[in-house]
């Protein structure tokens, strides 16, 4: 079932690369968990997969924002991991999107090059965290397992 688009939405570019990533951990497959990554960066949003799986958890990676509208998973998330500057739909007017489909979603925001601004909109709109790339490992996850506390 699709997830409803909000009104002052039009359907969005597909970024070049469509291909969805998931990542299954073998021990505890029937973990509901799902953790969405968007990045355009595909390296970093495999490795962020690949470090969820780490945790028990399902994960998939999109490249960019339209990407994950388009494909009306957002409502399946239980948290989301956004870069912030990301071509043609930046990780702050992905917040705000998907605020109108789901408004509990607890999201996170990592970004190399974010200005203080954009750390600070970011939160006032309801980001569970603002990390800076490189992201250390223990920092994610405990902002992951923080992010998930506050959804249940």
């Amino acid at each position: 079932m699709r997830s409803p688009v909000p009104k002052d939405s039009r359907p969005l570019p597909l970024s070049d690369s469509k291909l969805i990533t998931t990542v299954t951990s073998n021990a505890n497959a029937g973990d509901s968990t799902l953790v969405i990554v968007v990045d355009d960066d595909a390296s970093v949003a495999n490795s962020t997969c690949r470090l969820i799986r780490s945790l028990g958890m399902r994960g998939e990676a999109f490249f960019s924002g339209a990407d994950l509208l388009n494909s009306g998973r957002a409502t399946d998330a239980s948290c989301l991991i956004l870069d912030v500057r990301m071509p043609n739909l930046d990780g702050l007017e992905l917040q705000r999107r998907l605020k109108e489909i789901r408004p509990s979603i607890p999201v996170i925001f990592f970004s190399a090059h974010a200005g203080k601004e954009e750390e600070d909109q970011a939160l006032r709109s309801g980001a569970v965290a603002f990390l800076r790339k490189p992201v250390h490992r223990h920092d994610l996850l405990r902002v992951i397992r923080m992010a998930l506390e506050r959804k249940s």
